[in-house]
């Protein structure tokens, strides 16, 4: 058996037997698990309706008492919604999320609603409420609760893991859904689903397409090079299979047999088994796991598509007029660093399959193959010396702002492809043109974007399935707090 790393035993992996004692930890931690975050929440939105009112006394002086009624007024009306809605929208359920942005769309869904709900109270009530300072609170509190949320949820799962029933898995297969099940289930310890290893049967060096672009993870598990069989099951102690690559038929059977045998369950994963990619699928996130269900596309409700246009317009024109100067720094550096013209046109296809030219500040050499592989790292010779200051700090992407103004291309979606990769498109790769193609989205967020784009597929039918204002909304606020992280 040959292996990239040592065999992780039960105890290394840190599983605990079934216990009595684990008992009383289940019945609190289904007690709590709603009442610690609802009681973070209040915590949040006290401290940001106090630092509302300190800013609006800064323009509008108010008495102490005055001072106090708002801060209890605001405090209880607001906090109270808050919390209802949040349960009535599973906020507060644990759950896997697709780097955190699913949970900040509910965040501003839920913040968006109570801001509402509160306004439509206070002009029935004919309640006195300062229109700057409900302003100021709501924009404060919907930070800092998104910021609470962000820092305790890591936590709150990890306490919530230690209760939880733990089963041993083994992943087959070496692809891409092999690295998003790998994350899904390392980032949920909640679903007791721990990886010990990757199986690969086919003999090639399947640890370069897990472990390659540095993808290398704080926790690592082996990458396996030998047939599956009852002896390698018992020497894992492995409870569940996640059957995550294209195996034929006869060999299906023969892995669900062995499976039974060993008293082992199999479950199968993406969208590359027989049947599987020459139908319509939708994609769903279940407990942290890509599940295929068949069924159509559907077609976006017209209010959502008409907001997301005027809301390209707006932002894209602000932005233009906002970077302008960097615009002009990008174009000095450009023209002052090699010869040829400041901007790099390039052929792309769009939603249906329109094709439209996309601009970026140009980067490489003139002489560089247009349609060549994009570079994979900052030494690339192909690169210019502006090109790898204006990469690193992705002002080549600006003149795209362009395309979104002219509406071939939209502030959020899957990124554009090149026509040659698209006409290779199989039926499920397609739906990612099935929505406007995007400046950015959730695969720039994540950390398979040093792959290519068509590796990261699972990213788009994510975002295709659960498109919203409010997932547009958040995606953009991270791409914010990415881009200052200088990422």
């Amino acid at each position: 058996m040959a292996t990239d790393f040592p065999l992780p035993s039960a105890e290394h992996m840190g599983l605990r037997p079934p216990s009595v004692l684990k008992r009383p930890f289940m019945i609190l931690r289904g007690a709590m698990g709603a009442a610690i975050p609802a009681l973070l929440d209040c915590c949040c939105i006290t401290i940001a309706c106090i630092a509302g009112i300190l800013l609006y006394e800064l323009h509008r002086p108010l008495d102490g008492r005055g001072a106090w009624l708002l801060w209890a007024e605001l405090s209880l009306k607001y906090g109270l919604a808050f919390v209802i809605l949040a349960q009535a929208h599973h906020l507060y359920t644990q759950r896997a999320t697709l780097l955190q942005v699913a949970d900040t769309a509910r965040i501003l869904r839920v913040s968006v609603y109570g801001l509402i709900l509160l306004s439509v109270g206070n002009y029935f009530t004919k309640a006195d409420m300062p229109r700057l300072l409900l302003t100021y609170f709501w924009v404060l509190s919907t930070l800092l609760l998104i910021v609470q949320k962000y820092s305790s949820s890591r936590i709150i799962r990890d306490w919530s893991s230690f209760a939880a029933h733990q089963r041993r898995v083994l992943i087959c297969g070496t692809n891409r859904e092999t690295r998003r099940l790998f994350s899904y289930l390392l980032h949920s310890p909640h679903l007791g689903q721990i990886p010990v290893g990757f199986l690969d049967e086919s003999g090639f060096d399947s640890r370069r397409v897990i472990y390659s672009h540095d993808y290398n993870l704080k926790h690592h598990v082996p990458v396996i090079s030998e047939p599956l069989s009852q002896s390698l099951l018992r020497s894992l102690d492995v409870q569940e299979i996640f059957v995550a690559q294209t195996v034929s038929q006869p060999r299906m059977h023969e892995l669900l047999a062995l499976a039974a045998a060993a008293g082992v369950r199999v479950s199968l994963v993406g969208a590359g088994h027989p049947n599987f990619a020459e139908r319509s699928t939708s994609v769903r996130m279940i407990d942290g796991l890509m599940v295929t269900t068949f069924d159509g596309d559907g077609d976006d409700p017209l209010p959502y598509i008409l907001f997301k246009r005027v809301l390209d317009l707006l932002l894209s024109s602000l932005l233009i007029l906002l970077t302008l100067p960097m615009w002009l720094v990008a174009a000095v550096m450009v023209k002052a660093t090699s010869h040829g013209p400041v901007f790099f046109r390039q052929e792309r296809t769009g939603q249906s399959g329109r094709r439209f030219v996309m601009l970026k500040f140009r980067s490489m050499y003139v002489d560089t193959p247009k349609y060549g592989r994009s570079p994979e790292s900052s030494n690339d010779t192909r690169i210019t010396p502006a090109g790898r200051f204006l990469r690193r700090t992705s002002m080549d992407e600006l003149p795209q702002l362009l395309n979104v103004l002219t509406g071939e291309m939209s502030l959020v979606g899957p990124r554009p492809e090149m026509p040659f990769i698209t006409d290779t498109y199989t039926p499920l790769e397609r739906r990612r043109l099935s929505v406007p193609q995007g400046l950015t989205g959730l695969w720039q967020l994540s950390g398979d974007r040093k792959f290519t784009i068509h590796e990261a597929l699972e990213y788009d039918l994510y975002y295709i399935e659960n498109r919203g204002v409010f997932l547009d909304f958040a995606i953009l606020l991270h791409t914010l707090f990415f881009s200052m992280k200088g990422l």
